[in-house]
């Protein structure tokens, strides 16, 4: 008669000998497949570009309005400072029920982290260390102000005037 094979230790489904980390086959692939169910919640759409800094606009899975923005300074090549404007109705601190059953502890807040980490911080900085600072704001849609060159607003304001100074404009202590 052959001994009964002990089951591998699973934190889900044997936990008595299993550590934090230990998976069944079964398992360890649900836990894997979460991951890529997940790993595309938060997208960052880049909203503009320049020397040393960048703005993303935050959307959430299947949404078509920001649910907030990341500005990234770029303080030297080694260093990036960010800062999160996320809507107060996203609740970071929401746990994902999908992981609790499998005994993980992950929330909103941390997909936002890995994608902000892995989009951003990891991908076009490499190896740069950043601090992240993160607010809550009651509406993402910003105002929006054009502002006209100078040159070509002058002449829209003051279209009689001939030369600089002549008679001083409104903003003129002369």
């Amino acid at each position: 008669m052959k001994a009964s094979q002990e089951k591998e230790p699973c934190i889900v489904c044997n936990p008595g000998k299993a550590h934090p980390e230990d998976y069944c086959e079964v398992h360890r692939e649900q836990l894997h497949r979460l991951g890529h169910e997940y790993e595309m919640f938060f997208r960052l759409v880049r909203i503009s570009r320049g020397k040393d800094h960048e703005a993303y606009a935050l959307m959430l899975q299947g949404e078509c309005d920001p649910s907030g923005r990341v500005l990234v300074n770029e303080t030297d090549p080694d260093n990036l400072f960010l800062t999160v404007l996320i809507t107060d109705s996203l609740d970071l601190e929401t746990p994902l029920p999908d992981f609790r059953a499998l005994k993980v502890e992950r929330s909103y807040g941390d997909l936002l982290r890995e994608t902000i980490e892995d989009e951003i911080v990891r991908s076009w900085y490499g190896n740069a260390r950043a601090c992240i600072d993160l607010f809550r704001i009651h509406d993402v849609r910003p105002l929006h102000w054009d502002v006209a060159e100078r040159e070509e607003q002058d002449k829209q304001e003051f279209p009689e005037e001939s030369g600089p100074c002549d008679k001083g404009g409104p903003h003129s202590i002369h």
